[in-house]
C-alpha cells in the first residue's frame, strides 16, 4: 500500500472556504478517479505564522495507481486549486510506503 500525502499551508483569510472546498469537492473528486481510497484529513499541530497546516492522505494500492492519477488528473486538479485560492494555499505532495 502507498500513502499519497499532500501538506497544505492555508492562509487564515481563505481557511473556511478552503476547508469547505477540500471536503465537498476535492476529496470526492480524488475518490472518483479510482486511484485512491480512505481519505484522512489531519490538522498539523505546529505554530505557523503564515497560516494553518493540514495533511491530506489517501491510500493507493500501488505506485502505478499514483502515477496513473498524475498522468490523467493531477494537472486539472492542481489548476482548480490555484484558480480558486491562488497563493493563499501552498502545497506539496509525497508518497509514503509502509515499512512495518
Amino acid at each position: 500500500m502507498i500513502v499519497f500525502n499532500t501538506t497544505y499551508l492555508v492562509s487564515p483569510s481563505v481557511h473556511d472556504a478552503w476547508l469547505q472546498w477540500i471536503t465537498s469537492f476535492y476529496i470526492p473528486d480524488m475518490l472518483s478517479t479510482g486511484c485512491f481510497s480512505s481519505p484522512k484529513l489531519y490538522k498539523v499541530l505546529i505554530d505557523e505564522k503564515d497560516g494553518l497546516n493540514y495533511s491530506l492522505q489517501f491510500s493507493a494500492p500501488t505506485v502505478a495507481k499514483v502515477k496513473e492519477w498524475q498522468d490523467k488528473y493531477r494537472d486539472r486538479q492542481q489548476t482548480q486549486l490555484r484558480e480558486t485560492f491562488g497563493e493563499s494555499v501552498l502545497f506539496f505532495s509525497t508518497y509514503l510506503k509502509e515499512v512495518f
